[in-house]
C-alpha cells in the first residue's frame, strides 16, 4: 500500500519475459504506435504525446529543460517535496523560479494562481504537482487554472506522475501545456517510462530555443516519432509492459478504472477518519490516491509501519526529506481492491490498538466495507 512502484498484473509480468527485438524494426513501430493511441485515450488529448525511458522526474527535467529560456519567470505553487523538486528542474535550467507555498493543507487553487500572476504579470511559465504524493494533497482546480493561464498567455505545465489514472486528467481540455506522467504508479506498470505531452502553445516556445538537452530534445523526439521510433535506445521490456498495462486498462473500461479509484479512496478516507487521524491535507484538499497522515501524540511512524509489516504483511509508507518521521502514507494506486483497503484499514486499527490507542478496528472495517459497496456495488 505504498505510492509506488505499485503492484502490477500477471499479464503485465509475462508480457515482459520475451527476447529483445530491434528497436528500429517495424515491430518495435508498431509496440509505440499501440502505446501512445491508449495513452491518448487516458490523457483525453490530441497533443503529441513522448514515452521517454526515464523516470517521472525526467519527464519533468524534459519539460524544463525544453520549455525555459535563460530568465524566464517560473511561478511554482508549493505543497510539498515534489513541488520544490520542480522548482529545482527549471532552476537549473536557466529559469528565474519564484516559489509560492501554500499553507493549511491547500493545493494549487485558483486564487493563489491568479493573486501570483497579479504580481509577476511577466510570467512565462506556472507549475505545480498535480497530486502532491508527499503530502497527500491535490488539486481539484486544474481545469479553472488551466483557464486562467490560457487567458494570460502563460504556459501550464504539471507533474501528473501520480495523478494519471488515478483521476481524470484531461489534458486537452483542462489547457495543459506539458502534462508529465510516470507508468509505475496508477497505470500498473513497472518504474522507468516517462510520458510528456506537448501543446502547440508550448512547441511555439520550443522551438525558439537553440540549445535543447541532447537526450530530452523533444524537437528530436517528434523528428524520430513521425515514423514512431525514439532518438536513443527504448526500454524495449517497458514498452510491452506498459501496453499490456494500458490494454488491461481499457479492457476494464477507462472509466470504470477511475471509479474503482474513486470508490477505494472515499472507503480508505473512511476507514481513517474512524480513527480519528489527522490528515496533512486540508478539507477539499485530500488526495485520493495517497492518504498523508499526522503520527498519533505519542507514537512513531516506524513503530507503525514496522508492526503493520511484521504482524499483517502489509507495508505502508512514511515521509519523504524534511517530512520524514512527521506522517505515514497509506497509497490508493493501481491494482486496487476493496479486500486489500479493509484488510489495511483493520490491520492499521489492530496495530494502533497494540501501541495504545482506544480504536474499534472492527467499526472501522464496518464502515469502510459499507462506503466502498456504496460506491462500486459489485
Amino acid at each position: 500500500m505504498i505510492p509506488g512502484p505499485t503492484e502490477i498484473h500477471e499479464r503485465v509480468i509475462r508480457a515482459m519475459a520475451r527476447q529483445m527485438i530491434d528497436h528500429r524494426s517495424e515491430e518495435f513501430r508498431f509496440l509505440m504506435k499501440s502505446v501512445v493511441e491508449k495513452l491518448r485515450k487516458v490523457l483525453e488529448t490530441n497533443s503529441d504525446v513522448y514515452v521517454l525511458t526515464s523516470s517521472g522526474t525526467g519527464g519533468v527535467e524534459a519539460a524544463a529543460a525544453n520549455l525555459t529560456m535563460p530568465g524566464d519567470k517560473v511561478l511554482i505553487l508549493s505543497a510539498g517535496l515534489f513541488a520544490e523538486r520542480m522548482a529545482e528542474a527549471f532552476a537549473a535550467y536557466g529559469g528565474n523560479v519564484v516559489k509560492h507555498p501554500l499553507e493549511n493543507g491547500q493545493g494549487p487553487n485558483p486564487e493563489a494562481v491568479k493573486k501570483l500572476l497579479d504580481q509577476h504579470p511577466d510570467a512565462a511559465i506556472v507549475g505545480f504537482p498535480y497530486n502532491e504524493t508527499s503530502t497527500g494533497i491535490i488539486s481539484r482546480d486544474v481545469k479553472e487554472i488551466g483557464k486562467i493561464c490560457r487567458e494570460r498567455g502563460v504556459l501550464l505545465v504539471t507533474d501528473a506522475v501520480t495523478a494519471v489514472g488515478g483521476v481524470r486528467v484531461a489534458v486537452d481540455e483542462y489547457n495543459i501545456d506539458m502534462c508529465i506522467t510516470g507508468t509505475q504508479k496508477c497505470l500498473a506498470t513497472p518504474p522507468g517510462l516517462a510520458i510528456v505531452t506537448v501543446s502547440k502553445h508550448a512547441w511555439e516556445k520550443i522551438e525558439k530555443k537553440k540549445l535543447r538537452p541532447p537526450y530530452f530534445d523533444l524537437v528530436k523526439y517528434r523528428h524520430f516519432m513521425e515514423r514512431w521510433e525514439t532518438p536513443f535506445t527504448p526500454a524495449i521490456t517497458l514498452f510491452w509492459a506498459f501496453d499490456e498495462a494500458l490494454s488491461i486498462i481499457h479492457e476494464i473500461g477507462f472509466d470504470k478504472w477511475l471509479a474503482r479509484h474513486t470508490a477505494g479512496a472515499a472507503a480508505l478516507y473512511t476507514g481513517l477518519r474512524s480513527y480519528q487521524l489527522e490528515f496533512y491535507a486540508g478539507r477539499g484538499y485530500e488526495s485520493p490516491i495517497v492518504a498523508a497522515m499526522h503520527i498519533p501524540p505519542g507514537l512513531t511512524d516506524a513503530a507503525i509501519r514496522e508492526t503493520m509489516k511484521k504482524k499483517y504483511g502489509i507495508e505502508i509508507s512514511g515521509g519523504l526529506a524534511h517530512y520524514k518521521g512527521k506522517m505515514f502514507r497509506i497509497a490508493n494506486i493501481g491494482l486496487i481492491s476493496r479486500e486489500k483497503i479493509v484488510n489495511t484499514i483493520f490491520a492499521l486499527g489492530k496495530t494502533l490498538q497494540s501501541l495504545g490507542l482506544d480504536v474499534n478496528p472492527a467499526q472501522a472495517v464496518e464502515n469502510t466495507e459499507k462506503e466502498f459497496d456504496r460506491l462500486w456495488p459489485g
